[in-house]
């Protein structure tokens, strides 16, 4: 999701100390690029939902609400909806909050819903606060029992919600997590072997009911993959999730949550979403206010596992300082290439969250990297954390 900051943003708040449980088509949207159609499972516009035409009349609960947060998408978001309504799928809810675009976006999402009542809902924001905000207003509105955030410039694959529905029948996990793969307009023979048609968001067992926490952080920390689109879960557990306002790297924020009260997640090692690649990637340019939100966001992440009741074995304990060790030697190795502005304070910064998250110094974690054979991987981070002074002592 690409999305300007918000112009006022409210208190933030973090998930802080975890306690764990037991127990209407737009005919001029762009078309999926051929090659992802013909490989793809990337359902193009044709297919219909049943419209309802009574909106009044009264309706069960769905059991699935997808989550549109939309901002300035009008070239996008006609072919997002219509490549949910596309699958085939009923007993859904698509729910569409607008922040006030100004590129005709609401009007589109109304047309939408007028074309599909019952099904389309639209929600507008009378001020822009930012998708934080729009993804808690999504929350409060739904009335699925499993939630699943779509940025409104992508599109569902193919035999997503078929593949979803199949496994909550037959299992109901609380968390389902899923791949995805890029769209890019031309794709290329380049773009396919770097393996853009089915990207990897979990390392560890798929397609089995899984109950231990540890090999849920394991997974998904270790391959880095911490966006919202990936992961659907039930409406229970969202609800537990508060976005921080005005903050960039707000995913990070709800993976505290989704980790502590999933006791039972699903890995289904299939591309659900495609994710379209476009200019404006939050990671293209790191601006300082963006750079202070990751630190904020990695010391959060780090300080709420480590200091929550998780339960973790060794390899929950080492995924968590893994991750939060390789953001910062990826932000080293930027500044020491250059390809990231002088930033003295935010360079402080992230030696001082460095330090505190590390206060024995890093050294036992790169020893793990050692003892799996991250030989390399160890060297260039101590060689990177080295070059700016990070290396905690």
């Amino acid at each position: 999701m690409r999305w300007r900051r918000a112009s006022t943003a409210a208190p933030a708040s973090s998930w802080g100390t975890a306690t764990v449980a037991n127990g209407g088509c737009c005919r001029s949207s762009p078309r999926p690029p051929a090659p992802l159609r013909r490989a793809g499972r990337l359902r193009s516009p044709p297919g219909r939902m049943p419209d309802v035409t009574d909106p009044d009349a009264p309706r069960p609960a769905p059991w699935l609400s997808l989550l549109l947060p939309v901002y300035n998408v009008r070239p996008w978001l006609g072919a997002c909806v219509d490549s949910i309504l596309a699958q085939g799928v009923g007993g859904i809810e698509i729910v569409l909050v607008d922040d006030v675009s100004t590129d005709g976006s609401v009007e589109l999402a109304r047309e939408l819903q007028a074309a599909h009542p019952g099904v389309v809902r639209v929600i507008a924001h009378d001020l822009n606060r930012g998708v934080s905000c729009a993804r808690n207003t999504l929350i409060a509105n739904a009335r699925g029992d499993y939630l699943w955030f779509v940025d409104s410039d992508d599109l569902l694959c193919d035999g997503a919600l078929a593949s979803l529905r199949a496994i909550i029948d037959a299992h109901a996990p609380d968390l389902v997590l899923c791949d995805y793969r890029l769209v890019r307009s031309p794709f290329r023979l380049k773009h396919r072997l770097r393996g853009e048609l089915h990207r990897r968001t979990f390392h560890g067992p798929a397609r089995t009911l899984l109950r231990d926490r540890s090999v849920l952080i394991e997974g998904v920390l270790s391959q880095g993959q911490l966006h919202v689109w990936s992961k659907i879960a039930r409406r229970c557990i969202w609800e537990h999730v508060h976005f921080p306002e005005g903050r960039y790297f707000e995913d990070i924020a709800a993976m505290p949550p989704l980790f502590a009260l999933s006791r039972t997640f699903y890995y289904a090692p299939e591309p659900w979403i495609g994710y379209r690649q476009r200019p404006g990637s939050i990671m293209r340019s790191m601006s300082p206010d963006k750079l202070e939100h990751l630190n904020r966001a990695v010391v959060e992440l780090h300080a709420a596992i480590t200091e929550g009741d998780y339960e973790l074995d060794e390899r929950g304990r080492f995924a968590v300082d893994y991750f939060c060790l390789k953001t910062y030697a990826s932000l080293a190795r930027r500044f020491d290439r250059g390809l990231l502005a002088e930033q003295p304070d935010a360079r402080r910064l992230c030696a001082q969250s460095l330090q505190a998250m590390f206060p024995g110094g890093v050294e036992s974690v790169l020893s793990a990297y050692g003892r799996r054979g991250w030989h390399m991987r160890r060297l260039r981070t101590r060689y990177y954390l080295g070059r700016l002074g990070w290396l905690a002592r």
